[in-house]
């Protein structure tokens, strides 16, 4: 709960409620104006019967979705490691020992069966990005699933039903902010693309093992926040070691430094200086690089795998045409750049020309790049390949979210909701704590069947994007498009819409990994 104290105790915040994995809605507990109920909430006089991960509708709507006989295997271990980051020796915790993990591939209706192995120091989970995962797959402890533990193992068993460029890391803490996640990318039978080659770029903004961690980073940000999720028996368990004076002041000066403005964004768009931007694990200096045959349409699929930075991104001496959001076809539009919240991805066709030429990822509103270079195979290695993160195409035109339109083959079919609600997000005063408020934010349940539709009034100062998992939605302002992350600028409204097929218990909350922890996340509850 929120006392009146020096301290936040994440623990204690964490009890209010019985909403398992997620918080209730920071207005149940008295911060920030209650908007309107929409009258569709739960009855609080009547006992509601949730269904939870273990009950047989979680099975039986997996089964509905079909599966096509083929599994595909795999295996992650989390382990402390040192990773080479251009040069620069840095210890962190990753899967397979590179500041990326491995991009797993299955094909639509694939069986996944992915063992997990636990040797760090602490509890963690992973968590399955943007898939319309089984419930007690999710990742999301302790709703979903018991913490894998120390030294302990799990098998993550679930079919992929929809194709697209999506990703997993962990859901425990701020362990995604080390190298803890990589692309998970289901491959579509049939693919119209067009593509001959299919590339996967993601981008990361990176503090761990530079003088500092991300637990330090969360201290400077607000010192009254125990431990976060990290340091919560239900959230992986326990903490990492307490940051040393060093970390706490490297961290304190990256906070101080780090706040940028983008118009496009609609103001404020971070807090936190990163000293490092990579892709594919790979930082300016040292890139990993991409080739191709002159001429060959080239696929590229952008996830941002950041924990709090925007990026803009292009590709110099070409134009993008964007084909997929999310994983959802797009009514393929072109552009020079394009700015990628956090847990978003874009999919983006290339007609390679012969050259070297450098790919940009710009932090949004402040400075700090990643990069690599993109080369066609009749031309030689550039001899310097940083060659700063300047291009005249990220000034270009720029493609805005909301300008996009859904492909008809995943328009969500018009229907009135069934359940019409409304959550505020904000900001506790100036203090760097964060949530869903109003009376609608703890009682988000639905019914199979149901459509569902939650405004969210951003009343906050800066940009939040807000995440469902277990469902993607669509977008009704911007014609339907589909998402599982949409940005929500400041002072603005945006409504999402689904469709109630996916019964379990799920986490809604805002993909800045540091907003997430202090607070901005709530739950969406089947009810029978």
């Amino acid at each position: 709960m929120i006392r009146s104290g020096p301290t936040l105790d994440r623990r204690g915040f964490l009890r209010v409620g019985s909403l398992g994995a997620g918080a209730v809605g920071l207005g149940v507990l008295g911060l920030g104006a209650a908007s309107c109920s929409s009258g569709s909430a739960a009855d609080p006089a009547t006992p509601l019967d949730y269904i939870t991960a273990t009950d047989p509708e979680i099975a039986a709507a997996e089964q509905a979705r079909g599966w096509n006989g083929r599994e595909v295997t795999a295996a992650l271990t989390a382990a402390v490691a040192t990773v080479d980051l251009g040069g620069r020796l840095v210890d962190t915790w990753s899967y397979g020992g590179r500041a990326v993990a491995p991009e797993l591939r299955a094909s639509v209706r694939d069986k996944m069966l992915v063992s997990v192995r636990n040797e760090l120091p602490t509890d963690t989970t992973v968590h399955w990005h943007g898939i319309r995962i089984r419930n007690d797959m999710d990742g999301a402890a302790p709703a979903t699933q018991d913490p894998i533990g120390q030294g302990g193992d799990f098998l993550y068993d679930f079919v992929v039903p929809d194709p697209g460029t999506h990703w997993y890391h962990s859901h425990s803490g701020l362990q995604a902010d080390r190298g803890l996640f990589g692309a998970l990318v289901v491959e579509d039978p049939n693919d119209t693309s067009g593509a001959d080659v299919d590339v996967t770029l993601v981008l990361d903004d990176w503090v761990d093992g530079l003088g500092t961690t991300p637990e330090a980073v969360l201290a400077a940000l607000n010192p009254a926040i125990s431990g976060g999720h990290g340091g919560h028996g239900g959230h992986g368990g326990g903490a990492p070691a307490e940051p040393t004076p060093e970390e706490s002041s490297v961290a304190q000066a990256l906070v101080n430094g780090g706040h940028g403005s983008s118009v496009p964004l609609g103001g404020m768009t971070q807090h936190i200086g990163y000293p490092l931007h990579l892709i594919n694990g790979r930082p300016p200096n040292d890139p990993e690089v991409v080739t191709a045959a002159p001429g060959s349409r080239v696929r590229l699929r952008i996830v941002n795998a950041a924990a709090e930075t925007p990026y803009r991104f292009a590709v110099a001496g070409h134009e993008l045409t964007v084909i997929a959001a999310d994983g959802f076809d797009v009514t393929p539009a072109t552009t020079d750049t394009l700015i990628i919240g956090m847990a978003q991805r874009y999919d983006v066709l290339v007609t390679l020309k012969s050259g070297a030429w450098p790919v940009v990822a710009k932090v949004e509103g402040r400075d700090g790049y990643a990069s690599t270079v993109l080369r066609s195979t009749d031309a030689a290695p550039l001899s310097a390949p940083d060659v700063g993160g300047v291009l005249p195409e990220l000034g270009g035109r720029l493609l805005a979210e909301s300008e996009l339109r859904p492909a008809e083959s995943v328009r969500l079919e018009t229907r009135s909701p069934d359940r019409d609600y409304r959550v505020e997000l904000i900001q506790a005063g100036d203090r760097y704590v964060w949530g869903m408020a109003g009376a609608d934010a703890g009682k988000l349940v639905m019914r199979q069947g149901e459509r569902i539709r939650i405004t969210m009034a951003n009343t906050s100062t800066m940009w939040h994007p807000m995440h469902t998992h277990g469902h993607t939605f669509a977008v009704p302002d911007y014609g339907g498009l589909r998402r599982d992350t949409v940005n929500v600028l400041p002072g603005t409204e945006l409504a999402i819409e689904f469709d109630a097929d996916n019964p379990g218990e799920w986490m809604f909350h805002c993909h800045n990994a540091y907003h997430f922890e202090a607070g901005m996340t709530a739950n969406l509850r089947y009810i029978r």
